[in-house]
């Protein structure tokens, strides 16, 4: 059995994308990328058109928040209420934080007419990105490609030799 190799970044890309705005509540995206178990999420204008994008990367790397913190904060919000005293000033800073705060601006895509090897490419060269968004000409928005993505065909080939 022969599996076809996906020539276009369009053949493996996620249509479905979940996208934010440079408004939404940083802790808001964080839920998003928590909730769906994302690397990251597009950052979009009104008409749909890619902005920025704020990553788990984005959100570690930035001295004002720590994403595996802020996990345990928002899982145990009961918890904290009973001492709240102490996690009041975190909690106000954490929640007045906006994506606009953390967002990388200058985001890697990947146009619609870019091959499997293209996308493989910009895989291997930049190691920290997950996922590229996927944009026209006008930089809408079409999807996003992520490595899971890139690692789909294989995925085929090793369930059709079970």
């Amino acid at each position: 059995m022969e599996i076809a190799t996906p020539s276009l970044v369009t053949d493996i890309m996620t249509r479905e994308v979940v996208s934010v705005r440079m408004e939404t509540p940083l802790v808001e995206a964080a839920k998003i990328l928590a909730n769906h178990n994302f690397d990251g999420v597009p950052v979009v204008d009104a008409e749909n058109r890619l902005i920025g994008i704020v990553t788990e990367y984005d959100l570690i790397s930035k001295d004002m928040i720590h994403l595996p913190t802020l996990q345990v904060v928002l899982n145990n919000l009961q918890v904290f209420k009973k001492d709240q005293a102490q996690f009041d000033a975190e909690i106000k800073k954490l929640s007045n934080l906006k994506v606009k705060d953390v967002a990388n601006t200058e985001p890697l895509t990947l146009n619609a007419r870019a091959t499997y090897e293209d996308v493989l490419t910009a895989f291997r060269e930049h190691h920290r990105v997950n996922p590229i968004p996927v944009v026209d000409d006008d930089k809408t928005v079409i999807g996003v490609v992520s490595r899971f993505d890139v690692l789909r065909p294989l995925h085929s080939i090793v369930n059709s030799t079970k």
